[in-house]
């Protein structure tokens, strides 16, 4: 049977952490995605990964395995939601130009130090935000953004970090 289960799993020490520190998105060009030991071993492109700056404890992934076995389908539905601090012109800027995208490719760290590729086949795109002020001086000024992936795999970690791992890609951070 060519899905057999290949490997046995243990149960792991408690040493992870939830959340999301840092995101990059690519709206240039992804011409291949090479993977090598169920990790991206390298990104080959155009266009430039813009790093965006997340405050803790608000931006997280999650992903849903979708099967159907009466249509012999199984795909993956990964969402990226972030939240971006105090509402400002220059990241209204961006929002308009990122909900515009269809084919944008996110790579985020989590809390444990992992890069994980988010779209990388079909790529992402943005289905949903809010915008708003809060009500009480403690609540939310900014933005909360949905950022959405559909692929026939999970998203895959990246085996170094993003700049060894791009070519012919830029990289511009905080």
């Amino acid at each position: 049977m060519a899905c057999s289960i290949t490997s046995t799993l243990s149960l792991d020490c408690i040493n992870s952490l939830g959340g999301i520190k840092k995101a990059y998105f690519l709206t240039g060009t992804v011409s291949s995605v090479t993977e090598a030991d169920g990790e991206v071993s390298t990104i080959t492109g155009t266009g430039t990964f813009y790093e965006f700056g997340l405050p803790k404890d608000t931006a997280f992934f999650s992903e849903t395995v979708n099967v159907s076995n009466t249509n012999g389908t199984v795909f993956y539905q990964g969402d990226l939601t972030i939240v971006l601090q105090k509402l400002s012109t220059t990241i209204r800027t961006q929002l308009l130009l990122l909900a515009q995208n269809r084919d944008i490719r996110i790579v985020f760290e989590d809390n444990n130090g992992t890069l994980w590729l988010v779209g990388a086949t079909r790529g992402c795109s943005m289905t949903s935000g809010t915008i708003a002020t809060g009500t009480a001086v403690g609540d939310l000024n900014g933005y909360t953004l949905v950022f959405q992936a559909q692929e026939p795999s999970a998203a895959i970690a990246l085996d170094d970090t993003l700049a060894n791992v791009v070519s012919g890609i830029s990289i511009s951070t905080l």
